[in-house]
């Protein structure tokens, strides 16, 4: 993944030198710096191409998902809203402002979004987890649990079952659920692991994920300023220190 994303952000700068105002090749930069986890490098490139392009749907979806996830809720759910406005049959712009007002703890608006994605492309299999813990956010863990056992076997509905088996009482189905998904991951999903453990009360081991992903520098650390699954951990010191290494902009 490391070498993809050196050779990513080299054509990205080669596009940058022979066309300064290219919005895409500001767009790539920003997008692999976020997923290696500079994100001060990634906010001011995604600046940079909404300052070129501030009418690209494609650009207004990745930024305003970055801003909500670095905490800037107002900000970057108004870009995933206008999106939304410019590219409205695109199944990712709902699915961009799905995540950001789940990030923003607005569950009800979360679900709708996630709605128009499946209306859009039923088969998208990422939704319906996503959609899954919307509806947990809300405490409706029978819809979550529905939700989520749509598409079983994406890891998206597999971190969503995980929690909700174990919030009914079914702790052997959570277990095995992830059991399934560390055999085929492995440590790549590590960052998810740890928001299960969490809300499984297993403080120790959910913190002992966290420090995994930031060792393997697991792009899914992104969410860590603002998953609602993490909340229980905010206050813990070793979460914060996990926090000051990963430097997210003010």
């Amino acid at each position: 993944m490391r070498e993809g994303f050196d050779k990513a952000q080299a054509d990205a700068r080669q596009a940058l030198a022979l066309a300064p105002d290219l919005a895409p090749a500001q767009l790539a930069l920003a997008y692999v710096a976020d997923n290696t986890l500079d994100f001060t490098q990634a906010s001011e490139a995604y600046e940079r191409a909404l300052a070129l392009a501030p009418g690209n749907a494609q650009v207004l979806r990745l930024s305003g998902g970055f801003a909500t996830y670095m905490g800037h809720f107002d900000a970057g759910l108004a870009a995933a809203r206008r999106a939304v406005v410019l590219d409205p049959l695109a199944r990712e712009s709902h699915s961009v402002l799905g995540r950001a007002l789940y990030a923003a703890r607005r569950y009800e608006g979360a679900v709708a979004a996630f709605a128009e994605v499946i209306s859009l492309e039923p088969d998208y299999k990422e939704t319906y987890g996503s959609r899954g813990l919307a509806y947990y956010g809300l405490g409706d863990l029978e819809s979550a649990r529905a939700s989520c056992e749509t598409k079983p076997d994406y890891w998206a509905s597999q971190q969503c079952l995980a929690v909700i088996y174990d919030k009914l009482g079914r702790h052997a189905d959570a277990e095995a659920v992830l059991s399934k998904w560390k055999a085929g991951q492995g440590d790549a999903s590590a960052y998810q692991y740890a928001t299960i453990y969490e809300q499984w009360g297993n403080r120790a081991k959910a913190l002992e994920w966290l420090e995994t992903a930031w060792r393997l520098r697991d792009p899914g650390l992104e969410y860590l300023k603002t998953d609602p699954l993490m909340d229980p951990l905010r206050k813990e010191p070793r979460f914060q220190a996990v926090m000051r290494e990963l430097k997210f902009p003010n």
